[in-house]
């Protein structure tokens, strides 16, 4: 949740900008699977999608010569490659465990798979400190 006076960095900094942010509807998601692989597969694909999306972004403030709006999508790609590593790394698992999601269970517990979130470089978190 956004409290006045504290707002998420993205807005931040469009609205430092002088810019509006628009927020467009959001489709329902997905909610029914054929099994286990294919929830991960399809996160691993928005993921891709997001990746996609912020290149464009992050493309876009360099053709304007926005050099602030282009360091700050620099840390989206840098997160969105972490992202995609990740859920390629846990669909992999899953694929392999597929008859037995004991066995991919068994693996996350004893495997961390992505970085728990620790990153100095992070932009601050909307609302203060979590």
């Amino acid at each position: 949740m956004l409290v006045p006076g504290n707002k998420a960095p993205p807005f931040t900094l469009v609205s430092d900008s002088g810019e509006q942010v628009r927020i467009p509807a959001v489709t329902e998601p997905q909610n029914e699977f054929s099994g286990a692989v294919a929830p991960v597969a399809l996160a691993l694909k928005q993921e891709r999608t997001v990746t996609e999306q912020i290149v464009r972004l992050a493309a876009l403030a360099r053709e304007e010569n926005d050099l602030v709006g282009a360091q700050f999508m620099d840390w989206f790609l840098k997160e969105q490659r972490e992202e995609v590593a990740s859920m390629s790394a846990l669909l992999a698992v899953v694929e392999r465990a597929a008859d037995n999601l004991l066995l991919a269970e068994e693996h996350l517990a004893r495997h961390q798979i992505g970085d728990a979130g620790v990153d100095p470089t992070a932009p601050p978190a909307a609302g203060g400190a979590l």
